[in-house]
């Protein structure tokens, strides 16, 4: 039976959940190009504004979605650095309302009302306060603490060699409670439940838990851990040792002076008018929850919004979908770099 349609009344994701920094390096957005992006969190749409694009278009089909990646653009706008992360939440504040306050009013009233209504949000940090996130909430809460103390999480990040790193996750992490436990709350019936949505995984045939365990087991063995702010935040609840790209101090000042370059649009793909040319193209995983009918359908439109030589960079998660399947038009290109998000199953790079 197929499950009914999604919720797109809450923000689902709170935090872009894609390797940006795996994104820019492969897509490589240049000076002046046009970009199209899925909103989703809004954090690698704005990241995109580091490389003075002439226009990022963001679109995405839940509106909650939208409100929070405009409420993203407005603070980086009209708030200084320090401010901005104490406000999203990556430091402690007790002023987050008045920082509201203060860029309450150059929101669209969609934006204005949403949060209105949910000061909550705001007061807690903004990027707590998505449904994946807290899903990530739940496991840190009642499960990891069944499997490791604090001192063996804070030991997973502390800095080793590659040997020491692996025999840490062989001889201390990786026990069988953290297998079983792991794959239960990895399932496709928990996640699908507390995590994503029922109707996320119409294609999926796979073992999900086995393959997101697979996948956590390769990069929790490797010193890629050290790094890796998905990680840290899933595990430790806080971006601390690192930050997204769209935060990070060096990148800051040029998306605040490229702000007003980002435009949102509530819209499936194929809503956008293919009068619309675009050079690069970031489309998340929005095609492993389509049929394969809809999936060519959509190839199809892509190709008609392409300038030539175009660029499109997807994620595969647990259902396989290649654009060079739909039309020989697209050309697949080699991924370079390490994908810091442990649970993708791989980055698809086309080119026109």
């Amino acid at each position: 039976m197929t499950s009914k349609l999604p919720d797109f009344t809450f923000i689902r994701y709170a935090n872009c959940w894609e390797d940006a920094d795996l994104l820019y390096k492969n897509l490589k957005p240049s000076k002046g190009e046009s970009i199209l992006s899925i909103a989703s969190a809004g954090d690698n749409s704005l990241g995109f504004l580091a490389f003075e694009p002439e226009i990022v278009l963001a679109f995405d089909i839940n509106p909650s979605q939208l409100f929070l990646s405009e409420l993203k653009q407005k603070a980086i706008q009209f708030l200084e650095y320090d401010d901005v992360l104490k406000f999203l939440g990556i430091q402690a504040s007790d002023k987050r309302l008045v920082y509201f306050n203060s860029i309450r009013s150059t929101l669209s009233i969609g934006a204005q009302n949403y949060f209105n209504n949910n000061l909550n949000l705001i007061q807690k940090g903004i990027i707590y306060s998505g449904k994946f996130e807290n899903y990530f909430k739940l496991f840190r809460q009642y499960i990891l603490p069944l499997i490791h103390s604090k001192s063996q999480v804070d030991a997973l990040f502390k800095v080793k060699s590659e040997q020491q790193q692996l025999d840490f996750y062989n001889n201390i992490w990786n026990n069988r409670r953290w297998q079983w436990l792991f794959k239960l709350f990895f399932s496709k019936t928990i996640m699908g439940k507390f995590g994503r949505d029922p109707a996320f995984f119409n294609e999926v045939e796979s073992n999900v838990g086995d393959e997101i365990f697979k996948r956590a087991e390769s990069h929790l063995s490797s010193v890629s851990v050290f790094q890796n702010h998905f990680l840290e935040f899933q595990l430790k609840g806080s971006f601390n040792l690192n930050l997204p790209f769209y935060l990070r101090p060096e990148n800051f000042h040029s998306i605040k002076a490229n702000i007003h370059k980002i435009k949102f649009f509530k819209a499936y793909l194929t809503d956008i008018p293919d009068s619309e040319k675009f050079d690069c193209f970031n489309l998340s995983n929005i095609f492993e929850y389509m049929n394969m009918k809809t999936f060519h359908q959509q190839a199809e439109h892509l190709r008609l919004l392409a300038k030539p030589h175009a660029k499109f960079a997807h994620w595969n998660l647990l259902v396989q979908r290649e654009l060079e399947s739909c039309d020989s038009v697209f050309k697949t290109n080699p991924v370079s770099g390490n994908d810091l998000c442990f649970f993708y199953q791989s980055m698809r790079l086309n080119t026109l």
